[in-house]
């Protein structure tokens, strides 16, 4: 069936712009061009990657294309100075040639480096080049409810969010971030008990997925409570990783529904009074 493609330049049978009628929303004022001079970008850690491809900066460098640069997107902050938005590999890529001094670019003005950080999201949205850290770290900039909620509770044991997983640096922040979108009241429930599964060493997804899941068939009743809690921190993060590990290579696939029945395996195996017995979903 041919569907009707709707302009928003058009008026509706009751005489309505479609605009207005639909609540079409327009962010921001339009940029204006300016070739500005290398020198004069500045790039904001607080929401830009923290992670430079270094490869994709050197293939730039090596071979400059004026078509493929195209604009990069610039922020005009109240104190005049100019911060990129988008384009910080060509920046970089243009820092390393002499022969390019000027970069051409679309200019807006902006009230505050939260604005900046929507914005970013708002690019990037879609695109694979931007990992979840920075992503993260641009919600927080932009005041991303879930993202504080998430922040919170790493702050309040002890951790952070980072590149490389340790006993106090959490990496999984994407899958932290969507468990706590999903239910927040669970994952700040839960947050605690993770941290003391891993006193010194690193928390895996396949851990707090299974953990998630289990309290999930556990209906009134929670992995954070007895008997569950004390049994869990008998054989820590670590022991449940190796036990989901053992799962998936007997099962031979992977998922949040393995990692939680290795979990529940366990569980169910430590003396477990019968009512207790968690039923595998």
């Amino acid at each position: 069936m041919k569907t009707e493609q709707k302009s928003f330049g058009e008026k509706t049978a009751q005489g309505l712009d479609t605009v207005t009628r639909y609540n079409v929303a327009v962010r921001n004022a339009p940029g204006q061009f300016a070739m500005l001079h290398k020198s004069e970008l500045a790039v904001d850690p607080a929401y830009q990657r923290n992670n430079i491809n270094q490869r994709r900066v050197d293939a730039i460098t090596r071979t400059w294309d004026w078509v493929a640069c195209g604009c990069l997107v610039v922020a005009l902050r109240d104190d005049d100075k100019w911060f990129v938005v988008d384009g910080q590999h060509r920046k970089l890529a243009a820092d390393q040639r002499a022969d390019i001094q000027e970069l051409p670019c679309l200019v807006f003005e902006t009230t505050s480096r939260r604005q900046e950080a929507v914005s970013f999201l708002a690019i990037n949205q879609g695109r694979v080049g931007v990992g979840s850290l920075d992503r993260y770290r641009a919600q927080l900039l932009s005041g991303d409810k879930t993202a504080f909620a998430v922040e919170s509770l790493l702050k309040s044991t002890g951790h952070r969010a980072g590149d490389t997983p340790s006993a106090r640096t959490v990496s999984c922040v994407a899958c932290l971030y969507n468990l706590a979108s999903e239910d927040c009241a669970r994952f700040q429930r839960l947050w605690p008990l993770l941290a003391e599964l891993h006193p010194d060493g690193p928390m895996t997804d396949a851990v707090i997925r299974g953990l998630w899941t289990v309290d999930k068939w556990l209906g009134e009743r929670s992995v954070t409570e007895p008997p569950y809690r004390e049994k869990l921190l008998v054989i820590g993060g670590k022991g449940l990783n190796h036990e989901i590990r053992r799962e998936m290579a007997v099962i031979g696939q992977g998922g949040s529904r393995v990692c939680a029945c290795a979990i529940a395996k366990y569980l169910n195996k430590q003396r477990m009074p019968a009512h207790l017995k968690i039923q595998l979903s």
